[in-house]
């Protein structure tokens, strides 16, 4: 498992020095499939182990249906489950790799987060030096970097500087931290893509739950395609990508999703 995570992210972080067409380079999806706009009080505390049996579920049972709704082969699809941070939290995550144009990815970016109710959905292309978002890689030791790890060094991070704290994607060994822009170009950590690289080396170098280093700085193209479930309790955001007809296709899942969701809060505590 991990000698195919470590051939993935050199995928995803392939050199620059090997040309590719955008549409037939893998773009990385990432996302999770619990919600918090469910009215589940007690999620925020969930157990990783439960979210992470949770997400397998989801993975095996609803995840194909949505690749083939939006008329992506999920035989061509590699999907992870991995550790991934949003705003100092570490969750259970889904890491799609898939072969897609722009269009597509934003449909299938909007139809994950309408499906499993996000307020975003990361998509990135980690081997486009010219996509203006920086990013880190930072690694651990061969075999060390746990889920609670993970969370560890994550709050250690954003010790150094809260702008640390907002995101990380994490496959094998490695933890990959992307400085993405909001709307305007402007980057959520309110740091530079210089000052981005420059706090986590010192973070890295002072973490004290294990040895960890800077592996890679470098480019990458990212942005989020999301939905304010709060002033769009509906998706439209998402609708608007999707158009109606895929909507409607797409809201049965919807629904065996919330099923799915509810029942696995009744089993493990979440109301």
């Amino acid at each position: 498992m991990r000698l195919f995570l470590r051939l993935l992210l050199g995928l995803l972080l392939g050199s620059v020095l090997q040309p590719a067409v955008a549409a037939d380079r893998p773009l990385l999806f990432s996302y999770e499939a619990t919600s918090s706009q469910l009215g589940l009080s007690k999620l925020r505390d969930a157990q990783y182990a439960d979210r992470a049996a949770f997400t397998a579920k989801v993975k095996d049972e609803i995840l194909p249906d949505i690749l083939r709704a939006v008329g992506v082969d999920p035989a061509k699809v590699r999907t992870e489950l991995t550790p991934g941070g949003y705003l100092l939290r570490t969750n259970a995550s889904l890491q799609s790799r898939v072969v897609v144009d722009d269009r597509q990815a934003d449909r299938l970016a909007a139809a994950l987060g309408f499906v499993f109710r996000q307020s975003s959905v990361l998509v990135s292309d980690l081997a486009d030096a010219n996509g203006g978002t920086g990013f880190v890689v930072v690694r651990f030791q061969k075999g060390t970097l746990t889920a609670a790890k993970a969370q560890d060094f994550f709050v250690h991070a954003a010790d150094v500087h809260k702008g640390l704290g907002g995101g990380y994607t994490a496959f094998g060994d490695d933890m990959i931290f992307l400085n993405v822009r909001d709307g305007a170009g402007k980057p959520y950590s309110e740091l530079s893509d210089r000052d981005f690289a420059r706090g986590l080396r010192p973070a890295a170098m002072s973490y004290k739950g294990g040895k960890a280093k800077i592996a890679r700085v470098g480019q990458a193209k990212a942005k989020f395609v999301s939905n304010s479930w709060r002033q769009k309790p509906n998706g439209e955001d998402y609708a608007a990508i999707l158009g109606q007809p895929l909507v409607s296709r797409l809201r049965p899942l919807q629904e065996r999703h919330t099923a799915m969701i509810m029942d696995a809060a009744e089993r493990w505590g979440w109301k």
